[in-house]
């Protein structure tokens, strides 16, 4: 069983470091980072971090899909990461955070150019080409410019037709198609699953998506941890200590660790499948703790082993 990454609208993440942002005001900026970003190339350069190998794959174009390439080569373990990236017409979307010393980053997204329907194609032949029974599929983030959420469903449908698994990491119309074409497990934060269910606390939004149709609901909840909701119950854990840091890959880690777990790749035995709640749970510590150990690291993507080896020992589960 192996891991796939599935970044719809990767981008050229630029980190501007100043001491104060004022508006208005011209900055001159002397502190510059540029990685490959997205959500899910984010999940497998957590994973590379653990030793683990994945397979990237999304829509790339362009000098910035050239240098996205480049780039992703470049990071640390970057030989545990395979790339099946489709190539487009259009430049793949930049992404720019400045980060002040007095207030949390500003970030500024580009929202990415459309795919024809012969890209979105082509990509789903690469899944279908690429998955193999018992291999798991992360989909992550946005998609790009106004491309059609039916194609999550596609996405859903033809890595189940490989017998694969699918995790979908998204929000609003996007997780709602990936809940009703019967994803596996979805991940999404507590603002996110208010933001698509309408409802105000975790548990009944969770409970919302799984009438939809998903099988297992992760939601992250910052400072307060992580649960999970199945049919057969909730589970939650709270991590065991504070990280001060950069919050913004949090939740990619998270879903780096269910991928690892899932595939049998942490150092627990792995679910059984089909997948149930209460089977899951174990992997609750390692996500949360996993979570909190990149936090620490001020690039999202990266993580600190020592933390991450030190909470998963102390992260306690209890039940909903």
């Amino acid at each position: 069983m192996s891991v796939w990454t599935l970044t719809p609208n990767p981008a050229l993440d630029f980190t501007y470091r100043i001491s104060e942002l004022t508006v208005g005001v011209p900055h001159r900026i002397t502190n510059t980072t540029v990685c490959p970003g997205g959500k899910g190339v984010n999940v497998s350069r957590v994973l590379a971090s653990l030793g683990i190998p994945t397979t990237a794959t999304g829509f790339l174009g362009g000098a910035n899909g050239a240098r996205f390439e480049s780039l992703l080569r470049a990071v640390d373990r970057a030989d545990l990461i395979s790339t099946q990236f489709q190539r487009t017409t259009f430049e793949t979307r930049i992404s720019i955070a400045v980060v002040d010393d007095n207030s949390d980053a500003t970030v500024l997204n580009e929202a990415g150019e459309t795919p024809t329907d012969n890209d979105w194609d082509a990509l789903l032949e690469r899944l279908r080409e690429g998955l193999k029974p018992g291999d798991v599929l992360a989909c992550c983030g946005s998609f790009p410019g106004s491309s059609d959420p039916e194609w999550m469903t596609k996405i859903v449908e033809t890595a189940h037709s490989r017998n694969a698994l699918v995790l979908v990491d998204a929000t609003g119309r996007v997780l709602k198609n990936a809940c009703e074409a019967g994803v596996d497990l979805v991940k999404p934060n507590d603002l996110e699953l208010r933001e698509t269910t309408g409802k105000t606390s975790v548990i009944e939004g969770a409970h919302e998506l799984l009438r939809r149709g998903v099988g297992i609901v992760i939601t992250s909840e910052g400072a307060k941890g992580m649960s999970i909701h199945g049919p057969d119950g909730s589970y939650h854990a709270a991590p065991a200590r504070h990280i001060e840091g950069n919050p913004t890959g949090a939740g990619d880690a998270s879903v780096a660790a269910w991928c690892a777990y899932i595939t049998g790749a942490l150092d627990i035995e792995a679910p059984a499948v089909p997948l149930q709640a209460s089977d899951l749970k174990a992997g609750l510590p390692y996500a949360v703790a996993l979570s909190g150990a990149t936090v620490a690291m001020p690039v999202a993507g990266e993580v600190d082993l020592t933390i991450y080896n030190q909470m998963k020992t102390e992260i306690e589960v209890e039940t909903l």
